[in-house]
């Protein structure tokens, strides 16, 4: 996958929003799951629903892979794309016999090629890679919340549990799972003219591999680490004590990140 971020193009506002809807779309949600507690009504039907997907049968669909994928081939996505712009470029076929396990580097602050190339088909990945189902993994906490969860389920994202792992690529022939293997920990080292992995101890995608018969697809998207200037943050500093709580309590973390707004130049992160 490669990137251009020149700054000499002019880019259309729908070209933006599409950005937008993936960059923002976690805190919208969000504000919509807090808008259904305001109203008794809604907030019931909000409480059963959420049990219903945490403690219910719905936990499973994001382990399975089942649910249909049509928010994966919505002409929107390719604003998203000619943004950039953004290229999956390939190098081999891949035999749709087999299984595969798509080893996404770096994470960046928001992996933010994975959208166009994998999650979405904006960039042609079934036309590149026919018979090749693929399902781009995500923090299960991503999925405990009603909203969020459907939108990535629509996109075909699972949680990145080794069970939904070998649920999904249990399904047999031309399965895929991408993971971002380097993590939160990989995101705050994200900066321009840099491709600083975190690899050690992550060995879990091998294992998975191994037990599956898997095979292991390597992907690395360029420009990925070159879409954001970061500010690096003081050990010891408020911050720094936040990013060390939410990766420990959430399995995230937010990179002090700068980039372009929706309607300004720049925006933090």
């Amino acid at each position: 996958m490669s990137t251009d971020s020149s700054s000499s193009r002019v880019l259309t506002f729908k070209q933006r929003l599409s950005v937008a809807t993936y960059v923002y779309f976690i805190p919208v949600l969000l504000a919509v799951n807090l808008l259904c507690l305001f109203n008794k009504y809604t907030a019931i039907c909000w409480l059963l629903y959420t049990l219903y997907i945490n403690l219910g049968p719905g936990k499973w669909a994001a382990k399975t892979g089942s649910w249909p994928k049509p928010l994966r081939w919505w002409g929107w996505w390719r604003h998203c794309a000619e943004y950039f712009p953004v290229q999956l470029i390939k190098t081999a076929d891949l035999d749709p016999d087999q299984r595969y396990i798509f080893v996404v580097a770096p994470h960046g602050i928001v992996t933010m090629f994975c959208w166009p190339c994998f999650d979405t088909d904006a960039t042609g990945f079934l036309q590149k890679f026919p018979g090749i189902d693929i399902h781009p993994m995500t923090l299960e906490i991503n999925f405990k919340l009603p909203f969020l969860r459907e939108f990535l389920l629509l996109h075909g994202v699972v949680d990145a549990s080794k069970t939904a792992c070998l649920m999904v690529l249990g399904r047999g022939s031309g399965q895929a799972i991408l993971l971002a293997v380097g993590g939160a920990q990989e995101s705050l080292l994200a900066k321009p003219g840099t491709y600083d992995l975190i690899l050690n101890k992550r060995k879990g995608f091998v294992r998975i591999a191994l037990q599956t018969g898997a095979k292991l697809v390597p992907v690395i998207g360029f420009g990925e680490n070159d879409l954001y200037d970061t500010r690096e943050t003081k050990q010891g500093s408020a911050r720094a004590l936040l990013q060390r709580f939410l990766k420990s309590v959430f399995g995230f973390t937010l990179p002090e990140a700068l980039g372009t707004g929706l309607l300004t130049s720049e925006s933090w992160l």
